[in-house]
């Protein structure tokens, strides 16, 4: 039995390698594949439309995964996250790789909250403190394989093997999971809620259309961001009214009523803050306001990928001993650290050593580290099997979304400013913060940079970094905010006892 369970954990990890691992892994071939196919212009939706539809579907994934049992799901999600990458493999146009890259993610978004689900059913708490340490080591493997792995494949092979790498070993973890993992579902009679998932997806894939878009590729009072953005409120208040109606709602409000569901929940949508705030606008830092190069400024955030897998390791045994609270409590307060020596520091020097880049950063990973494994512990403890799926699904949805709306609002302060900052300098014409970032793109761009005079490149160099304070002071704003809607979410303490793997036991 315990053989069968390790086999089915190395098929989840494996799972979790290939959903992880496809985010990062194209940033490295971007450039040959607009050599290949085109449509520079679109490059950045090679990411986006995997984000967008992997996030808009895990909750309605997750009332699925309850609904027909995991390993129905799971098949469900693999099946379509293949068929998505032999068809990016095939693609011939970028607008073709696009749409392939959304159908990828469509499968991504049953894969991540399912793998949660499988192992919160087939190990006890405390068993399973120590097992999502490894599953953090394993996402933060991904995150620094996947440009190396991306570079290798592109330079020796073609950048197609990207996604053709994924049909044999997604496979593997289909037939690892179907062959390893028993699974008895519970019967009973459900009224599927078609309403809401609509509503709820259409609602989440138009808000993140505009925060995708907003202040980047569409002005934030253009008629489609408005447009979006009715329609968003339109769908999602039209869901809230479903979900206090339906039968069987896809994600039940009242979910949220359990303490430490609706207080980490909430403590989540915050600290996806302290995360997607560090790794989007510290490499603008490094390499704009410092000049580094890509790689140079990349080393540093390797240390957000090692700071989390090592403190999850640690949280599992501290959880273990003390319970959750403590460690999603350390997290947090490590995460407030962080960002309160990135606002220091940046305020004190006019260039922080690379050491120090590294420290704040490796803080940050830390703090993620103890605080989403508690989370994560908490949510799936605090529910039985029947809700499981989507209460997992709830937590990754909320910090993803959380993340998203944070660099969205962050990025709003950095261009108003620097726009503010960029006016008063002699020579640079920008009247509009889109003519701002044109400005601000020739400071991350080396011929950019060479182009400009010894004073100017001075003076811009000075209005970017006074613009980034105020995203730092966000960060540190996020950081706090989670940290005190942690505060009340209560401690549980787990015993050694044996699983439940069905409902039917």
């Amino acid at each position: 039995m315990r053989d069968r369970r390790m086999l089915t954990v190395f098929a989840l990890m494996l799972a979790s390698f290939l959903t992880a691992v496809d985010v990062t892994i194209v940033d490295t071939a971007m450039p040959r594949i607009v050599g290949a196919l085109g449509g520079f212009a679109l490059l950045t939706w090679l990411v986006s439309a995997y984000m967008l539809t992997s996030t808009a579907t895990m909750p309605v994934y997750g009332k699925l995964a309850d609904l027909i049992g995991r390993k129905k799901t799971f098949t469900i999600g693999a099946v379509i996250f293949v068929t998505g990458s032999a068809l990016c493999g095939a693609a011939r146009s970028m607008e073709a790789l696009i749409l392939f890259r959304a159908l990828q993610g469509l499968g991504a978004g049953a894969m991540q909250p399912t793998v949660q689900t499988i192992l919160g059913d087939i190990f006890s708490p405390a068993e399973r403190a120590k097992v999502q340490g490894w599953f953090s080591a394993v996402w933060g493997f991904s995150a620094l394989a996947g440009p190396l792995v991306g570079g290798l494949m592109v330079d020796y092979l073609s950048w197609r093997y990207l996604f053709y790498i994924n049909l044999p070993l997604g496979a593997l973890a289909l037939f690892m999971v179907w062959r390893c993992f028993d699974e008895r579902v519970a019967r009973r009679k459900a009224r599927v809620d078609y309403l809401g998932a609509v509503t709820l997806t259409g609602g989440m894939a138009l808000l993140l259309l505009v925060l995708l878009t907003g202040g980047s590729q569409l002005p934030w009072g253009s008629p489609q961001i408005i447009g979006m953005s009715t329609g968003a409120a339109v769908l999602l208040l039209l869901f809230l009214w479903t979900q206090g109606r339906a039968l069987d709602p896809i994600l039940p409000l009242r979910l949220f009523r359990i303490p430490i569901i609706g207080w980490g929940n909430l403590s989540s949508l915050m600290v996806g803050g302290v995360m997607y705030g560090t790794s989007v606008y510290l490499p603008i830092w490094a390499q704009g306001v410092q000049g580094y190069s890509a790689t140079r400024s990349g080393a540093s955030l390797l240390w957000l990928s090692i700071g989390w897998p090592v403190a999850a390791v640690l949280g599992s045994r501290l959880i273990v001993r003390l319970g959750v609270r403590p460690s999603a409590l350390l997290g947090l307060g490590l995460n407030l650290a962080g960002s309160a020596g990135l606002v220091a520091l940046a305020r004190t020097m006019a260039e922080i050593p690379e050491v120090l880049l590294a420290l704040v950063t490796f803080v940050i990973g830390a703090g993620m580290g103890f605080s989403t494994l508690a989370f994560i512990l908490g949510i799936q403890s605090s529910v039985d099997w029947a809700q499981r799926g989507v209460a997992t699904a709830s937590f990754q949805f909320i910090r993803t979304l959380g993340g998203m709306i944070w660099v969205s609002a962050m990025g709003g302060v950095m261009n108003v400013h620097l726009l503010g900052r960029l006016q008063q300098i002699p020579g640079v014409d920008a009247r509009t913060t889109a003519e701002a970032g044109q400005w601000a793109n020739r400071l991350l761009d080396p011929a950019g940079r060479a182009a400009l005079g010894p004073e100017l490149l001075g003076a811009m160099q000075d209005a970017l970094a006074a613009a980034l304070r105020n995203v730092h002071l966000m960060m540190l704003l996020a950081a706090l905010l989670s940290l005190a809607a942690a505060l009340l979410i209560p401690n549980l303490r787990f015993a050694p006892e044996r699983p439940q793997e069905s409902p039917a036991d």
